[in-house]
């Protein structure tokens, strides 16, 4: 990859839109953007500006475009950096790209503009993974985490952590320079303050994102209750769907069903759980019995489905023992059927059948995930999977720092753990990479981004 050659791509999205954009990056963007134009001489290139001209298209056409126009230091990209705005056509974009190619540019590879401005120094590692968080979020938490990382809500931490290893480590290798004049940059009660204060932080930042999702994962919301309780009619009138079968007859549900559902700004995961009460001898009905207590234990929230006109039984008692109370919505279904508006043992009523009370539970389930501070992510995934290793690494290294430090052992020892460490953290916000882990993270992307 040539990084001092001028690339091209479409950078909008695929599909109808109001406007397609061709990006270019590099020291002769400008040139070459203007070369497509009806005056391809005719600007006086002074700091960021939008300019308009008209593109020639074929059949001695034209079409008036937007050029924005980016200097080396205001640019993403940190070099020359051109934006041309185009009317939405996809086809118009494939025309101009085609004579951008032809005047000289080369087609940008899959992330190639965000790898250029982490070379550049105008992101880091995990900064640029956070561009891919937001490409590909689905739904508010996650577009909000991305930018929070693209922010440096991760980078920010690990970088403090690193500069501060960096100084202690400056000052144990100035006092081995000095060791025959017996001189002490720091003294070890003060190492291990400092190093102890570093390792409790990354610690802490570490169990952050252990309790978050790293695989992607999102809160789980599982219906249990007796058999025919209405678990699945209330699980597809909150879904929206009719995945889950329903019947009168008891014991329907023979394994447990998800749908993602995303309310209010919020994605989960519905899971819908075979009937508790179940037969003995059975071994299909066994087998279910467990899947749906995996389920439960599994679960962020249990939703708790009471037969309104049944009551609670002291069977559906054991089964609210099973989820601890702050994770647990007991639930009256089939409400229809009843003359008061809800039970005294339930926080919701409901009725599949009359669609009432379902917003109101998607309300009370999203208000739970709130308090219970299990609706966002903090990082993007990739970059929690990355870090987690890194950071573990770091830990080790410093705790055996700590434990040199108790044991007297040479400032040589301590001082190479503390490099070590630093090593660590280095890799993660990429201030040293290999090409590998840039192939990696790069050849997620997209091209144009």
């Amino acid at each position: 990859m040539d990084l001092e050659q001028t690339i091209v791509a479409i950078s909008s999205a695929p599909g109808i839109g109001g406007r397609s954009i061709v990006r270019l990056s590099g020291a002769e963007a400008v040139r070459l953007a203007l070369s497509v134009t009806l005056r391809p001489d005719d600007v006086t290139f002074s700091g960021s500006q939008v300019i308009q001209r008209e593109i020639c298209l074929p059949g001695e056409r034209t079409l008036l475009a937007d050029f924005w126009i980016w200097p080396t230091s205001r640019s993403y990209t940190r070099q020359p950096q051109v934006e041309i705005h185009l009317l939405g056509s996809r086809a118009i974009a494939d025309l101009v790209l085609i004579d951008l190619r032809r005047a000289g540019a080369r087609l940008a590879q899959p992330g190639e503009f965000t790898m250029r401005a982490f070379l550049a120094g105008r992101l880091d590692l995990t900064q640029a993974e956070a561009v891919l968080g937001v490409i590909d979020a689905h739904g508010e938490q996650r577009f909000q985490s991305a930018l929070r990382q693209l922010s440096g809500g991760l980078s920010g931490p690990l970088q403090n952590a690193r500069n501060d290893l960096i100084e202690l480590l400056a000052l144990l290798e100035a006092g081995l320079d000095f060791v025959e004049e017996d001189i002490e940059f720091i003294e070890m009660e003060e190492l291990r303050e400092r190093v102890t204060c570093i390792y409790d932080s990354l610690a802490r930042l570490r169990d952050q994102i252990q309790s978050r999702s790293t695989n992607q994962s999102i809160p789980k919301v599982v219906l249990l209750g007796l058999p025919n309780a209405g678990k699945s009619s209330l699980f597809n009138a909150l879904a929206g769907s009719d995945e889950a079968i329903t019947s009168p007859v008891s014991g329907t549900t023979r394994d447990f069903i998800t749908r993602k559902v995303h309310w209010q700004n919020v994605d989960l995961e519905l899971v819908d759980t075979a009937g508790h009460e179940l037969p003995e001898g059975d071994v299909i009905r066994k087998f279910m019995a467990d899947q749906t207590r995996f389920a439960t234990e599994d679960c962020d929230i249990g939703i708790l489905c009471v037969d309104a006109q049944a009551g609670m039984l002291e069977q559906d008692r054991e089964l609210s023992r099973r989820i601890p109370a702050d994770q647990l919505l007991i639930v009256a279904t089939k409400c229809d059927c009843l003359e008061t508006e809800c039970p005294a043992f339930a926080s919701q009523a409901t009725s599949a059948k009359a669609k009432t009370g379902i917003e109101a539970l998607q309300q009370a389930i999203v208000a739970k995930l709130t308090e219970l501070e299990l609706t966002e992510d903090t990082l993007v995934p990739s970059s929690a999977i990355r870090c987690l290793g890194a950071i573990e690494e770091t830990l080790g290294a410093l705790a055996t720092c700590l434990d040199g430090i108790a044991g007297y052992h040479s400032e040589e020892l301590i001082a190479s753990e503390i490099r070590y460490a630093i090593g660590q953290l280095s890799e993660v916000v990429g201030a040293v990479y290999t090409d590998d882990i840039l192939d990696v993270i790069f050849s997620r992307f997209c091209i144009g981004k």
